[in-house]
């Protein structure tokens, strides 16, 4: 038999295998490749494994939302943007910023504060007129930057007048301290007193007007003057009601008036002080006409 089986086998040694049969194993071979390889594991109840997932999916999670709040801190403080509150000729309006303080805004103002605004401190821009009501932080100061002067305020209430075409910036208190600085002069406030900066003279002074509730009646549509010109009257009306006032006598520009004009309709402006100082007026369109009488 062994002899046999020797025989059989040199017999064969150079022979190949019929392709059916080098087929036949070729797909056997990759048959037992394929097959997935059986890993023995403890098994666990249901619920071992479902939490498992559970906490996976929550540190996904928290990843997402902490370097979701992360990178928008740091293009908040890297890149602050700016929200601008405003109000054109003829028109107010009235803002509540992030911390809860209100601001209202006179004709033609312009209010402005970042996305960074109670991070460190509480800064705004103004420009033109506002009333502001500010809501109580001790941890944040809250300033108001206004051209060349900062008014700073802790839970007050106060207005600031600072149009750029004005020669003085005026700061009336109603309510707390407020502290009022240009360049290196300061001063503090205590209500009713008005700290005035005058551009030309470049000089802070403190006084106590007579009637200071008049700086913020424009907030009911209500016009108050304490002797003012009738030219700068015009001004005033150019920034309520957005008309061109013409004087066709330079003579009545220096006419004063004093007083609260509660129905303040254009018409009623003129036709109230038309009965205190010699003059007419002729509304054409847009344009007023002034002339003495």
């Amino acid at each position: 038999m062994e002899a046999l089986y020797r025989q059989r086998w040199e017999e064969s040694a150079n022979k190949k295998l019929p392709l059916e049969v080098q087929e036949r194993m070729l797909a056997q071979i990759k048959e037992q490749m394929e097959k997935p390889r059986r890993i023995k594991r403890k098994s666990y109840p249901l619920w071992r494994e479902w939490l498992s997932y559970a906490a996976v999916a929550l540190i996904c999670l928290g990843i997402g939302i902490g370097s979701h709040w992360y990178y928008m801190e740091q293009a908040v403080l890297s890149d602050p943007q700016n929200y601008v509150v405003s109000a054109d000729k003829g028109q107010r309006a009235s803002v509540i910023l992030p911390d809860g303080t209100k601001v209202w805004l006179n004709s033609h103002t312009h209010l402005v504060y970042d996305t960074n605004y109670g991070v460190k401190e509480r800064s705004v821009f103004l420009s033109g007129e506002a009333y502001f009501e500010v809501a109580k932080d001790t941890e944040h100061r809250f300033i108001v930057k206004a051209g060349s002067m900062e008014v700073e305020a802790l839970g007050t209430a106060f207005n600031v007048k600072a149009y750029e075409d004005d020669n003085e910036m005026i700061t009336t208190l109603f309510e707390g301290s407020v502290r009022t600085m240009v360049e290196n002069e300061f001063a503090i406030l205590s209500p009713d007193q008005s700290a005035i900066f005058n551009k030309s003279a470049h000089k802070l002074s403190v006084t106590r007007p007579r009637n200071a509730s008049y700086a913020r009646l424009w907030r009911t549509d209500e016009l108050a003057f304490s002797g003012e010109s009738l030219e700068d009257i015009a001004v005033l009306l150019n920034r309520m009601y957005s008309v061109e006032v013409r004087f066709l006598s330079n003579k009545i520009k220096n006419y004063s008036f004093s007083g609260v004009i509660r129905n303040n309709s254009l018409d009623n402006v003129f036709e109230i002080i038309s009965l205190t100082a010699p003059i007419t007026y002729e509304s054409v369109g847009d344009t007023i006409y002034l002339n003495e009488k």
